[in-house]
């Protein structure tokens, strides 16, 4: 499970690409592909926007342990997600009984000129998170109109685009 709900946010580190993922998923909202979320307002706006950026975050965890079977799975390396919309942060550490809830990570390394030392990130969107669990965003597409970002060196990249593509796909499809 992502360790989202123990992860502390108070370093307030956002992404690079966070900007390049606000502009297509933009595009993306006004060519029809992704559904906007919607603005929470209010006082308790942002710990709504906060909750449901974690609802689909442990959409994807079920969406990524439904498709990979434990071997694939334990391949991965650690990894970050970044869902821009809050703010919101996750964090996924593969164990043989899907991903690890009682983790509590460090603190992700976005600046590193050492590929080594960076964290390995997902960024995207809630809306086109939602928009690929739904079926109605490939992840190819994805991938390559930056709705999606996988910041990570290069083998850790292709895990994780990997992991990405082929949780596209059905649990019959994989196994």
């Amino acid at each position: 499970m992502c360790a989202i709900c123990n992860f502390r946010i108070e370093f307030g580190v956002g992404h690079p690409a966070a900007l390049t993922v606000a502009v297509a998923t933009r595009r993306g909202i006004e060519d029809g592909r992704i559904e906007p979320i919607e603005e929470m307002q209010g006082p308790l706006g942002a710990a709504r926007a906060r909750m449901s950026a974690i609802e689909a975050m442990n959409l994807l965890q079920a969406r990524i342990e439904a498709t990979l079977d434990a071997e694939r799975l334990l391949a991965l390396p650690d990894f970050y997600v970044f869902l821009i919309e809050s703010d919101t942060w996750g964090f996924f550490h593969a164990t043989t009984d899907g991903f690890d809830p009682d983790i509590v990570p460090e603190m992700p390394d976005v600046t590193s000129t050492d590929a080594a030392r960076r964290s390995n990130i997902i960024v995207g969107s809630e809306a086109a998170l939602r928009a690929w669990l739904d079926g109605r965003l490939t992840m190819d597409t994805a991938l390559s109109d930056s709705v999606f970002h996988v910041d990570a060196p290069d083998a850790a990249r292709a895990s994780l685009t990997s992991m990405l593509v082929l949780a596209e796909t059905t649990v019959d499809d994989v196994r």
